[in-house]
């Protein structure tokens, strides 16, 4: 009697624990249509989704849309090395891109937890704005799909960016922990 109640109550843990679980994990995402050239600037969602499209599709074009004229070149030559080949090299996966959305951002703002005062001068520091030109910094959510041997796999990727009067550029991918 006493493994019976042993065994019920450990199933009734399993059972509560997988339950739990399931709650706790996020809901799958819905693919969006692939961003544009036209819509990248347009907002923050769409920049870092396209710089993300970018670089799995190996759309150059897309990827220096992401970013201010001129400053990839002052980049690449100060690393020596094409800014876009990187990321490429570094970014190589296994399997098929299904596609990205975004899934949510956070303002970068002080009532978020963020230093919004230094962010800006970081920007103005590596991109030759002014500060007066930086709007608004956000920090964007983005998941992508991957597909391979059979299987799907949802994968989320945090970026930093920002508007430059009424442009939305990237700036770097988040270094940190965050909730969303």
């Amino acid at each position: 009697m006493r493994k019976a109640a042993v065994l019920l109550i450990t199933f009734m843990v399993l059972v509560f624990g997988i339950s739990g679980c399931n709650e706790i994990k996020e809901q799958p995402f819905k693919i969006e249509d692939p961003v544009t050239i036209e819509q990248v600037n347009t907002g923050g969602k769409y920049v870092a989704r396209a710089f993300l499209e970018s670089i799995f599709t190996d759309d150059r074009e897309l990827f220096n849309k992401c970013y201010p004229d001129g400053y990839l070149e002052r980049l690449g030559k100060a690393a020596g090395a094409d800014v876009f080949e990187q990321y490429k090299s570094v970014m190589k996966v296994g399997s098929a891109v299904m596609g990205t959305a975004s899934v949510d951002y956070r303002d970068y703002t002080i009532e978020n937890g963020f230093d919004q005062a230094s962010m800006k001068a970081h920007i103005c520091l590596n991109t030759e704005a002014e500060y007066s030109e930086i709007s608004q910094i956000q920090l964007q959510k983005i998941g992508v799909r991957f597909s391979g041997a059979g299987d799907t796999m949802d994968t989320y990727f945090y970026f930093v960016v920002y508007e430059r009067n009424g442009n939305w550029y990237m700036l770097e991918t988040f270094k940190g922990e965050m909730e969303f």
